[in-house]
């Protein structure tokens, strides 16, 4: 016998390396518009026995073969998903390419593919942005080689949308005449269509809540805009009317391939108006047109006779069928009520084909059906299934959870997983927030200290729970966790606000600690990291031990708003300003490390029962000691005054250009101390007057020309007749531009006052020069 392995063997082991290490290089979360996966995606629910999540290659041959077998479905679908993603970012490379950047409007579409390429880029940055779990590295990087934009100024992008559309209208209003835009109208590809957006503009205007803004309504009263008209005259129109017919030569098209004209509402053939949709509003169109109260239906009795001339069908015969399936989905959230006791559950993740999965993806549906009803806008859901569903406490929106919804809420995340791994293994390092990590782990305690209710008991027993705590393990695995964070922070005190797990397992540790409880070797081990046993005030400690670390790694206490290196550590520094804001108010005259008098006063005023006047006297002094910065603006200001300092010596002036390449952000800065001098203090004025700083560079250019005019004419260079040599062409422009200024009225009572002085004749013509002057 060869003692060899087979062939088809070796290929499966190459297989799952290749597999397990491109697994590793990051993490990819689907979603869809409405539900977000939240558990780290390693597969997609394509088995009825879910496989569990890769992990290191078993010695054994058969575990090996195995998990192969296992991993086949999977990896298959992997690549269904990677490659419908490559589909979708080619399509916006394509977008790129046409139109130089990637910021694609939410309505755009670039033909009949999903997802929708516009929606697809804002789901990108939204997953960016929350980045739990974390974004996947390989398309963050293919999305970087593009120039792909994470972040952008929508209301400045906004603004530009509606003045491009607004110089279409412009241009149709002067073609046509009027501004009465049919709704479906467009000229060539541009978006959004121009009938859709001047119907837009007339619902935004007549809402009034909030009000629409008023720059646009002028822009728009200019032009002699419609807000509002007569729809059924508007039908009259014969740019719509020309649209209408051609959209029924399509309809007939559509039936002598068919057979019928009941154009599925997705349908599209790629001409505008969709042919579906078109047929939706045609059925729309009628209803009203039957109401005798409703005076605006676009249908009239020649549309009605050419439509019926086709054989078209107002209402096809699926009210029965849709009202059967309805009722089936309405009987399996009676029973998921009667077993779960509740129906805020949204997360659903993406892919899972269970029933409960079904039944709560159709409770959403019903909630932006029962929107729309309240809204008086079209609506699939009737006031009989509103009362059926109110029968069984259905809850309209997920906001204000009981502590059961919370409880349910948070088993559900439980309740995926174990779908989709067969087990309720959770920790952190398999991509699960502290929060739900520390749930689970409490389930385990409640249960061990009988503090679990039966009915809870029954539904983690459904998912074959594992109640038996393994202390070596989670001790292992919080004791890394401990190590990584001490090394990045130099702490080993640890907020429960950003970490609870963590925190909790801390402070578990020093109240065994205090009964002598705690293992001798897991006490070295910790002594190792330098761990705190006696901490108090931990949380607000904690994040003052990152500070320290951060001012160590930086240089400074001035952590930016959003700091991208610890955002948590920002709004912790702004509360700290907020909560002794009064510091500000007073001054610092007498706050320091060493008057702690008057440091106990400041605490004594912040005394709560709560925070007692001894923690908020401990917190200050740690501040000070550091070099706390009440006011991060104050500190900004004084780096660019120095700058400017430093720029003044080198160049002897303080005129700075505006966009100075060497000086970035200098000669911003000096046009802003210009502009708004009332909003400088005292203390800052003086500071800038002691180094000659120009308030009004026009007026000290002025002044130069006219002491460089005054020393010349000393010298007799200019005589009666302004006769120069050409070695002054800039002196001459300005003479020159002075008694231009003069016939005009715009030179001040000032300025004429001191040329006058001088002796300057206005009269005087300037000789021509044939060169030009610069």
């Amino acid at each position: 016998m060869d003692p060899s392995p087979p062939f088809h063997f070796l290929l499966s082991v190459v297989g799952i390396l290749l597999f397990t290490s491109l697994a590793a290089d990051g993490w990819c979360v689907r979603t869809t518009s409405s539900r977000i996966a939240i558990f780290p995606v390693k597969s997609t629910f394509t088995s009825t026995s879910p496989a569990q999540p890769p992990g290191p290659l078993s010695a054994k041959t058969s575990s090996t073969i195995e998990r192969s077998k296992n991993g086949q479905s999977t990896r298959k679908t992997e690549s269904v998903v990677e490659k419908r993603w490559e589909s979708t970012f080619q399509r916006l490379v394509k977008f790129r390419n046409e139109h130089g950047h990637t910021i694609v409007p939410k309505s755009f579409n670039d033909g009949d593919a999903r997802p929708h390429l516009g929606r697809w880029v804002i789901r990108q940055r939204a997953l960016h942005k929350r980045n739990d779990p974390p974004y996947c590295k390989i398309r963050a990087e293919k999305l970087n080689s593009i120039g792909f934009v994470w972040t952008f100024d929508a209301k400045g992008l906004a603004e530009k949308r509606w003045e491009s559309a607004y110089q279409r209208l412009v241009e149709f209003r002067n073609k046509h005449g009027h501004t009465k835009v049919p709704f479906y109208f467009n000229e060539g590809d541009e978006q959004p269509y121009l009938g859709r957006w001047v119907s837009r503009q007339r619902y935004l205007y007549n809402r009034k809540d909030p009000p629409y803004c008023n720059k646009r309504a002028e822009k728009l009263n200019s032009i002699g805009f419609v807000w509002t008209f007569d729809a059924k005259d508007m039908a009259e129109k014969s740019t719509d009317e020309e649209t209408w017919n051609k959209t029924v030569r399509r309809l007939k098209e559509y039936k002598q391939q068919h057979g019928h004209t009941n154009v599925p509402h997705m349908y599209n053939d790629g001409q505008r108006p969709h042919l579906g949709a078109w047929v939706a509003a045609q059925r729309k169109n009628y209803r009203e047109y039957q109401n005798p109260n409703y005076n605006a239906s676009l249908m009239t009795n020649k549309r009605v006779e050419t439509l019926e001339s086709l054989g078209f069908e107002w209402n096809p015969g699926k009210k029965d069928e849709l009202e059967k399936i309805w009722r089936s989905r309405f009987e399996d959230m009676k029973k998921f009520v009667k077993k779960y006791n509740t129906t805020k559950v949204s997360n659903v993740p993406v892919g899972c084909n269970s029933t409960i999965a079904t039944t709560l993806m159709w409770a959403q549906t019903q909630r932006n059906a029962y929107s729309q009803y309240l809204r008086n806008e079209p609506s699939t859901i009737t006031p009989q299934q509103i009362d059926l569903l109110n029968s069984i406490g259905f809850a309209w929106n997920l906001t204000n959870k009981t502590s059961h919804e919370k409880w349910i809420h948070e088993y559900f995340k439980l309740y995926w997983h174990h779908l989709h791994y067969n087990n309720t293994k959770i920790s952190q390092s398999s991509g699960y927030n502290s929060d739900f990590v520390y749930w689970v782990e409490k389930q385990k305690k409640d249960y061990n200290a009988r503090k679990l209710t039966q009915g809870k008991i029954d539904l983690l027993n459904d998912l074959n729970f594992d109640w038996t705590p393994d202390p070596v393990a989670r001790w292992e695995d919080m004791h890394a966790q401990l190590s990584q964070y001490y090394g990045r922070f130099g702490s080993t005190l640890i907020n429960t606000r950003i970490n609870k797990e963590l925190g909790m397992w801390t402070n578990e540790l020093r109240m065994l600690y205090s009964k002598g409880d705690l293992d001798p070797t897991w006490v070295a081990k910790l002594n190792h990291l330098k761990f705190n046993w006696k901490a108090e005030d931990i949380n607000w400690n904690a994040m003052y031990d990152r500070l320290v670390a951060y001012k160590k790694k930086h240089g400074t206490v001035c952590v930016s708003v959003g700091s991208p290196d610890d955002p948590p550590l920002s709004n912790w520094v702004g509360k700290n300003r907020e909560t002794y804001k009064d510091i500000l108010i007073k001054g610092m005259d007498g706050i320091s490390v060493q008057n702690q008098s008057a440091v106990f006063e400041v605490a004594q005023e912040k005394a709560t029962r709560q925070l007692p006047a001894r923690i908020h006297a401990a917190r200050l002094l740690k501040l000070l000691e550091i070099g706390f910065v009440w006011s991060p603006l104050d500190v900004q200001w004084q780096e660019m005054y120095n700058k400017l300092v430093a720029y003044k010596e080198s160049n002897g002036h303080t005129l700075v250009p505006y966009e100075s390449l060497e000086h970035p952000g200098l000669g911003v800065w000096v046009t802003a101390q210009r502009s708004s001098p009332e909003n400088l203090n005292e203390a800052r004025k003086t500071a800038l007057d002691e180094i000659g700083f120009v308030w009004d560079p026009l007026e000290a250019r002025w002044n130069e020309m006219f002491h460089k005019y005054c020393d010349m004419q000393a010298k007799n260079v200019i005589g009666k007749n302004d006769k120069m040599d050409g070695k002054d062409k800039e002196l001459f422009t300005w003479i020159r531009n002075q008694r231009r200024s003069y016939r005009r009225g715009a030179l001040s009572k000032a300025r004429i006052s001191m040329l006058e002085s001088t002796g300057f004749d206005w009269k005087i013509k300037m000789p021509c020069h044939k060169t030009p002057l610069t």
